[in-house]
Parts: structure tokens; sequence; C-alpha cells
């Protein structure tokens, strides 16, 4: 037999993983965690402070070296990774460092032109000057007014901002009378496009 012959290889231990769940809000901003988990190999617990850096996404992995599974006979021990879960925001929705939101309008408002005033996730507000005749689905784009970008230290995303038109529902009489008049005065041709294609016999 040669030399060493039952001797054990160094062997480095496993890899662990976490997963912390992390408000909207302290993604957005950035948060610490104190974290308990437990040493398989051996049972016992151990505390890490994670730093949850501020733009994190959901599913995004903290890497912590040496603090997973002890080696065998001297190697050394496996990393700790957590993965970040990211609760969903009842506004505000992510991709990547970009984020988007919808603003409703009423019909009124959107023909007629409004300005509304709206809030960023850093916790600032602009102000969003919708033009007349703006159109359900059109987007606009506040630079440097999102998320921080995590892979791009010192970056920030956008802030999208998308219309939703809001027909009014359940018309008073007065509503109903005005609206008609506004239909009756209309001369405009929206559905010239698809009278294009009608079936003629």
């Amino acid at each position: 037999a040669g030399a060493g012959a039952g001797r054990s290889r160094a062997r480095k231990g496993g890899d662990l993983s976490l997963t912390v769940d992390v408000t909207a809000e302290d993604a957005f901003r950035g948060v610490t965690h104190k974290v308990t988990y437990r040493i398989p190999s051996t049972g016992e617990q151990q505390t890490i402070t994670v730093s949850v850096p501020a733009g994190a996404v959901d599913g995004g992995k903290l890497r912590y070296k040496r603090r997973g599974e002890y080696g065998v006979a001297g190697g050394e021990r496996g990393d700790l990774v957590v993965t970040t879960h990211v609760e969903e925001h009842p506004l505000f929705k992510r991709k990547g460092a970009d984020v988007t939101m919808e603003v409703p309008v009423s019909v009124y408002e959107a023909a007629l032109g409004c300005t509304v005033d709206v809030p960023t996730p850093g916790g600032a507000t602009v102000r969003l000057k919708v033009p007349a005749g703006t159109q359900t689905g059109k987007k606009f784009r506040f630079k440097e007014m999102g998320a921080p970008d995590v892979k791009h230290r010192g970056r920030t995303g956008a802030l999208l901002v998308e219309i939703k038109v809001q027909v009014p529902t359940n018309l008073s009489d007065d509503e109903r009378d005005a609206m008609t008049k506004l239909r009756e005065a209309d001369t405009r041709d929206y559905r010239e496009r698809v009278n294009r294609y009608k079936a003629t016999y």
C-alpha cells in the first residue's frame, strides 16, 4: 500500500441555501436581515447578517463564502447562498431596474388633457402632463426614477407610466344626456379600417 493509504482526502463542504423574504419597499432601498440557519452535519445553529442591496430583485442570489457545510479532513467550508424573495408591490411592477406602473385617467381627462402627480419608488413625486387626446396604453418614461440597478452600482432604472383610460359606468341622467349630445355631434369615423373589410353582398 502506498503512503497515505487509509487517510481521507480533504474535501470542501457543500453549499447551503436559504431564502429571505423582502418587502417591495425594502428591496427598493436595501435592508439587512439577521438570519439563523442550521449546519446539517453538526446540527448547530449559526446566525449571519444578510445585506440585501438596494434594487434587489426577486430571485436574486447573495453568496457568503465559507459559511456553508463544514469540509472533510481539513477541507474548507462551503458557501451559503441566500436567495431574495421580493414581495409584489400593489402599484409598482419590476423589470430589473426599470419600474412600470399604471395610472388611470377618466375619459374626460384623456380627451381634454390633464396633469397627474405620480409617486416614484424612491418616495418622490413627479408631475405627468397627459396631452389632450391621449389613448389608453400610452407610455411615458421618466429617466432614473425607477429602482437602483444592482448590476451597475450608481445607476438607476427608468419609471414607465402607462395610461389606462377609464370609461364611466352608472351614468347620471345629466351625464347620459350630455354624452348623448356629444355622440350625436361626433362625425369621426373611428372604425374606418374595420369597415373596410366588412363583407359586401
